[in-house]
């Protein structure tokens, strides 16, 4: 059993409720941050930083000012305070049975070792799709949701930048996921991964995804950078996390989605000759 679920399931069932909260808490907190500053830090690091210039005919509409990157960086920090406690709800839950993470990857057989990665996804989207209808009600987005939308041009740094309401409910899906599923202990940790990139890349104002990709019949279904900074900008539409067949089934997807990402992508410009402007 990997260290992290097995030193959490000994602190939950030793002697002392209280002690073992905060044991599995502050484990947990190291864990989920790890997660989420490798993950930022990583796409932070290539997109804004390492690669910037090279990427700069990419950037969707302007790069993030600096105040925003304080903003999002200390609403992200909190959030993880909130997000770390609700692992460790998560952890209880399973000592309690209400929930399985299992070890053994033939347990219920390799077909659903692989599946359920993608189920778990699936769920998490729909989830997310109207959750996230839900909290840009009038009242929720005035008072919630709206510090999330404070980032009108985003960065990687926002992908856990909610007021603290919103960071419990962004980080129900697991646990609920739970309930209905179980999931392997390295699918979980493939899972929280596989968020923590995503969300990072999808707020990282640069479009790094092939010229094509949005209109193709298979991949045109994963939503893109473009595809939630145009909902940053608007705040209308766009409601979908990691694919776009809600927006589309619903009818929320915006108009001009697939105008601004083939703008993103187009070709860089490159000097002629004369010195003047060409595509390369």
């Amino acid at each position: 059993m990997p260290l992290w679920l097995q030193t959490t399931l000994d602190a939950l069932t030793s002697p002392g409720p209280w002690r073992s909260f905060r044991h599995v808490y502050w484990f947990n907190l190291v864990h989920d941050g790890g997660i989420y500053l490798a993950s930022v830090l990583l796409v932070w690091g290539l997109l804004h930083v390492l690669l910037r210039p090279r990427l700069a005919h990419r950037l969707i509409s302007e790069w993030p000012s600096r105040a925003d990157l304080r903003r999002e960086i200390t609403y992200s920090l909190s959030s993880l305070l909130v997000v770390s406690a609700g692992s460790a709800v998560m952890l209880a839950m399973v000592v309690s049975g209400w929930g399985e993470v299992y070890h053994d990857p033939l347990k219920y057989g390799w077909a659903w070792l692989l599946l359920s990665l993608p189920v778990a996804i699936v769920l998490h989207d729909f989830y997310f799709y109207w959750t996230h209808r839900l909290l840009h009600t009038r009242w929720l987005f005035r008072h919630v949701h709206g510090v999330h939308h404070r980032s009108r041009q985003p960065s990687p740094w926002a992908a856990l930048s909610f007021h603290p309401v919103e960071a419990l409910v962004q980080g129900a899906p697991l646990p609920l996921i739970l309930l209905l599923i179980p999931l392997n202990d390295y699918v979980i940790f493939a899972y929280l991964l596989h968020q923590m990139l995503r969300n990072a890349y999808g707020h990282g104002a640069v479009e790094i995804l092939p010229r094509g990709f949005a209109r193709h019949w298979f991949w045109g279904r994963l939503a893109t950078c473009t595809h939630h900074h145009l909902h940053h900008e608007t705040a209308r539409g766009n409601y979908g996390l990691w694919f776009t067949w809600w927006d589309r089934w619903c009818g929320t997807e915006r108009a001009e989605y697939l105008e601004r990402f083939d703008a993103a992508t187009a070709p860089r410009p490159r000097p002629d000759a004369d010195g003047a402007g060409a595509i390369a």
